[in-house]
């Protein structure tokens, strides 16, 4: 049997490990809670900001390609460059939405020019949003990512 004293002795020290042992591990879990709320947010802010490039670049040669031959590659291959940049963070959709745009702009410039007045005529007949389907991956990726509250894609946690 044993000593009662030696027994609360033990059961105050456990008592005290485990109370002191409480804050630490609720601060482990608060900060790393936090870190993957800031690196998510960084994340977001990152593929948006892409995005964001990608639909300027690519919009600006879409209606190159429609008007002029391609004179430039320096532009093109820049906006290859920002599709590789693409497939480092974003989801399959986003990813072959990107590329399709960038084939769709490169068969343009092999085709004829068109005129001004087709491209307004293009434009009101609901043609005009060549990017939609990019678009629409992007938001749907970015929407997902917040529901969920982590990354996905080629990023892993």
């Amino acid at each position: 049997m044993m000593n009662p004293a030696a027994l609360n002795v033990i059961a105050a020290l456990s008592g005290t490990a485990l109370g002191s042992f409480a804050p630490i591990l609720s601060n482990y879990v608060l900060q790393k809670s936090i870190t993957q709320r800031d690196l998510l947010n960084r994340q977001l802010g990152l593929r948006e900001s892409l995005y964001s490039d990608f639909i300027q670049n690519a919009s600006r040669l879409y209606a190159d390609a429609m008007i002029h031959e391609l004179s430039e590659l320096n532009e093109l291959v820049a906006l290859y460059a920002l599709v590789s940049r693409i497939r480092l963070l974003a989801t399959p959709p986003v990813v072959r939405a990107a590329e399709e745009f960038v084939k769709m702009i490169v068969r343009h410039y092999g085709e004829p020019n068109i005129t001004v007045d087709q491209i307004r005529s293009s434009a009101l007949a609901a043609k005009a949003d060549p990017l939609a389907v990019f678009s629409a991956a992007c938001c749907k990726e970015l929407r997902d990512i917040l529901r969920r509250g982590e990354l996905s894609g080629t990023i892993s946690k």
